[in-house]
């Protein structure tokens, strides 16, 4: 089944339509952890980006940053199927998938002005401690070359599925979350605050005001999950209802 839900090498959906992206994310919801998966699941996923990318520019041959990018899957398939220089940032490194990969942090990026094309950034934020998110996204801007783009995807607050091993109890305090999860679905979360947990709030409209204050123009915003694409230009219910909403901000020309 796996296969079959796969979007198409260019980032598109599948000839299903959002009727198949549906699929993809129910299958992937109950089968992502068996054999195989995970890696069609970040296939899946990569290309929706690239898709989602080249409605504002060629990724050809271009040079990518992936600020937070894990093993550094998301690069391997940018290298191999856009042929791009594509660099993965960690803070700790570890069981690595992709070998040019850099350690250090979103605020203090270690490269120089206007050095990459494309830079992603994808559910990393939300994981920073406020104080460091707006510093993060200036860093951002800062080593994105002028005409390049940014692509930032954060789960908006007040979405249920923000809260990640939390979630959807994450607007609680931490400890009736906590004992709560517990109840409903056996997780054992042994931290004793958000912060222990590396979990921060960060709204729709917070992440589109620091995009805009670090100097991006907003080209796009994309309901990457639930492809409802309209609901971003709604202001409350775009802090509710969208899962994962993907920025696409561009650094401006001189």
């Amino acid at each position: 089944m796996g296969l079959q839900i796969q979007n198409n090498r260019n980032g598109n959906l599948a000839s299903g339509g959002i009727s198949s992206h549906y699929r993809a994310l129910w299958f992937f919801t109950f089968h992502r952890k068996k054999e195989g998966n995970k890696k069609i699941m970040g296939e899946y996923f990569a290309r929706l980006v690239m898709g989602e990318l080249e409605e504002y520019t060629s990724l050809e041959g271009k040079r990518l940053l992936d600020v937070g990018g894990g093993r550094g899957f998301f690069c391997s398939m940018f290298r191999d199927e856009r042929f791009c220089s594509a660099i993965n940032l960690e803070p700790f490194p570890k069981e690595l998938d992709y070998p040019l990969t850099v350690q250090g942090l979103a605020h203090e990026l270690p490269f120089p002005d206007e050095h990459f094309d494309v830079v992603l950034c994808r559910g990393v934020l939300e994981h920073i401690p406020i104080a460091m998110q707006q510093p993060s996204v200036n860093d951002m801007f800062r080593v994105t070359r002028k005409g390049g783009i940014c692509y930032i995807l954060i789960p908006p607050w007040y979405n249920p599925h923000a809260g990640h091993n939390l979630k959807p109890f994450h607007l609680l305090p931490f400890g009736l979350a906590k004992r709560l999860r517990r109840l409903f679905f056996g997780n054992k979360i042994t931290e004793n605050s958000y912060a222990e947990a590396q979990l921060y709030k960060i709204t729709f409209l917070r992440m589109k005001r620091m995009i805009e204050a670090a100097g991006f123009e907003i080209l796009g915003v994309k309901d990457t999950h639930l492809r409802l694409h309209f609901m971003a230009h709604i202001p409350l219910l775009r802090e509710v209802l969208i899962p994962a909403a993907a920025f696409i901000a561009g650094k401006k020309q001189p």
